[in-house]
């Protein structure tokens, strides 16, 4: 059988949705998918989902020590390791929102000019206090997402991790002022209600002088209102392995290793930010 070699590292629907996207994309060949821990035999590259940071950063580590060219979503820890892989080319961050049409969408439009002078970018990431989603993990994956689609680098930042809801750390808010004087306003936390009707909400509102540029991905959903005035969401959209993969796929084709760990640097800076409660240069 033909086609490029695609090995899989992740679990849960996450890795399933990415799996279907590599069996239906002509050209691709799925020889395999493994839990973190080994990377799967006879791939040409290999592309991680639905892991959590600790696990992004041990499969990158991995990657490196073995030679192989891995995607994986971005790196919340700024470990020596994590640098290192990045640093070497061989492994390239792809955000999981990525595989949200409307977002790659807005970025595409930030791409090609339509803003005119920009003014700032604010995102909000809100999910469930019980879901399985570490709030560091997703803040990550708003920030390299945001990162990349304003393609202007970080020169000072300020950062708060806040416990709302429970005794840890379960919110991050962050202002970012990139070198083109864009600001940056980031917002995540699980603050929706378990068994809410709304599993997550996720905007992202890019202001210029000649446009703003809007998209809330999940407000796509099929609402049911029973008899009882019980209401439930589920939610209706296009499967995110498609894009997500495609977004890896194009990434590892073109690594940028000093992008990579200016991305590092950036999260680096807002952890420094949150503990010492000022702003950092960077």
């Amino acid at each position: 059988m033909n086609g490029r070699a695609i090995g899989l590292i992740g679990r849960g629907t996450a890795l399933a949705s990415l799996a279907r996207a590599v069996r239906e994309q002509p050209g691709l060949r799925l020889v395999g998918q493994v839990e973190p821990g080994a990377l799967p035999p006879g791939a040409d590259v290999v592309v991680c989902a639905g892991l959590y940071g600790y696990e992004r950063v041990s499969v990158a580590a991995m990657a490196l020590e073995t030679g192989c060219r891995l995607a994986v979503p971005p790196l919340p820890a700024t470990d020596e390791r994590g640098h290192e892989a990045l640093a070497s080319g061989l492994v390239v961050q792809v955000s999981p929102l990525l595989g949200y049409a409307p977002l790659r969408e807005l970025a595409e439009r930030v791409h090609r000019g339509e803003l005119g002078r920009r003014y700032g970018l604010f995102a909000a990431y809100h999910f469930a206090r019980n879901a399985p989603t570490p709030v560091d993990d997703a803040f990550a994956d708003l920030l390299h997402y945001a990162l990349e689609a304003l393609e202007s680098r970080p020169v000072e930042v300020y950062a708060r991790r806040s416990a709302l809801w429970t005794q840890e750390a379960d919110t991050w808010h962050a202002i970012l002022r990139l070198e083109d004087e864009t600001l940056v306003t980031l917002e995540v936390a699980a603050a929706l209600p378990a068994g809410g009707p709304e599993p997550e909400r996720l905007l992202v509102e890019a202001t210029g002088s000649d446009a703003v540029i809007r998209a809330e991905p999940t407000r796509q959903a099929v609402v049911s209102i029973g008899r009882g005035g019980m209401t439930q969401a589920v939610p209706w959209m296009p499967e995110p392995g498609e894009g997500y993969l495609e977004a890896a796929l194009a990434r590892l084709e073109r690594p940028d290793p000093p992008q990579e760990l200016r991305g590092l640097e950036t999260l680096r800076a807002l952890w420094a930010a949150a503990a010492e409660g000022r702003a950092m240069r960077i």
